[in-house]
């Protein structure tokens, strides 16, 4: 029997997480013959975040498990510490705010039992930040030139595609092109991103500088042959 593992980061989204389960329990009912498992990360949350998470937890703790940090990491290292934890045949990376839409699993998973190892869900009406995109522009002219034209950051990939995605020199790196240059065939599923309703994004001008920094430093190094 097949079963999915979803790595989920969450930070100050006490207001979503409720919401999130109710959609990702429903979710479920499109598959047949599938587990599921959800492994929730709270990259130190600094409200009731842990609190609601854990409610969760006693209500389905057959398929759910908590990982609790002392120290605000970001999203994408957090999703790392959650990883090595994931049993699934595939696993999903997604957002906990609602805006990846929980049903878009099931086409992602279709992908994968084609034999695609690794599917990329594609935004198609977000306009990002103008950091965003020069980020976006420079991962792809400079390190991973596979990577589609427009942003992503919900992804569906095989198991068999952890080894290397845990090595400790890959988790400084961006998760999602650090997938693409791991399997660079894969395949893309275009969607339309939903706008947040609850919360406010935690994600500040100083977080995604410091992300840029040291992402643009590590695939530096990594293609000097410094770290592999």
């Amino acid at each position: 029997m097949d079963k999915i593992s979803f790595v989920i980061p969450c930070f100050n989204n006490e207001e979503n997480i409720d919401d999130l389960f109710n959609e990702l329990l429903e979710n479920e009912k499109q598959f047949s013959g599938v587990q599921f498992e959800y492994i929730m990360i709270d990259d130190a949350a600094e409200d009731k975040t842990f609190e609601v998470l854990n409610k969760w937890q006693k209500k389905i703790s057959e398929k759910l498990q908590l990982i609790k940090l002392q120290k605000n990491i970001g999203s994408h290292k957090a999703v790392f510490k959650g990883l090595s934890s994931a049993s699934g045949n595939c696993v999903v990376v997604m957002a906990s705010d609602l805006q990846d839409p929980p049903q878009l699993t099931k086409q992602m998973f279709e992908e994968w039992k084609k034999g695609n190892k690794l599917v990329v869900a594609v935004k198609e009406n977000m306009n990002p930040s103008i950091s965003s995109n020069i980020f976006h522009f420079l991962m792809r002219i400079l390190f991973v030139k596979r990577a589609p034209q427009h942003a992503f950051d919900y992804v569906l990939f095989d198991k068999s595609l952890l080894l290397d995605l845990l090595k400790p020199s890959v988790k400084n790196c961006n998760l999602f092109y650090r997938l693409i240059e791991i399997q660079p065939q894969f395949s893309e599923i275009h969607y339309i991103k939903q706008q947040r309703i609850k919360g406010k994004s935690g994600w500040t001008f100083s977080k995604k500088f410091y992300f840029f920094i040291e992402n643009i430093f590590m695939y530096s190094v990594s293609k000097l042959g410094i770290v592999n």
